[in-house]
């Protein structure tokens, strides 16, 4: 697996970060990548290195709504990574801007939300 290890390090390089996300028993279950590029937050969701969803949504300042792709992929790790690196940046000509279905893949895993701001239940004083 050194390969995936290297595009794994490759996206790191580029600015992603990594969550483990457990399971109900508090085991791991799947690994989460995500950066954040000009209102667009790239993902990577993966559980082994033959079941991978990446995607390209745009950055919601309401994170209780989810977003919608603006680009999809699901397949092995190393095709996500591949396809995620070869994704032109946001602004540029080729970038894809158009939100896709509603019938996506999960990205962010419920109710697991890296980009959601905490406040406490009691509210702010």
């Amino acid at each position: 697996m050194d390969g995936v290890l290297g595009k794994l390090a490759e996206l790191r390089d580029r600015g992603f970060q990594f969550m483990n996300i457990p399971d109900e028993d508090g085991r791991l279950d799947r690994i989460m990548g995500y950066r954040q590029l000009r209102g667009f937050v790239d993902t990577i969701l993966f559980r082994s290195e033959h079941d991978a969803k990446a995607g390209r949504m745009p950055a919601a300042h309401d994170s209780s709504q989810a977003g919608k792709a603006v680009w999809l992929f699901e397949g092995s790790l190393a095709e996500a990574i591949d396809r995620l690196l070869e994704l032109p940046p946001p602004g540029a000509p080729t970038a894809p801007t158009l939100a896709g279905s509603s019938a996506e893949p999960e990205l962010v895993p419920a109710p697991l939300n890296p980009f959601r701001i905490w406040t406490p239940r009691e509210g702010i004083a």
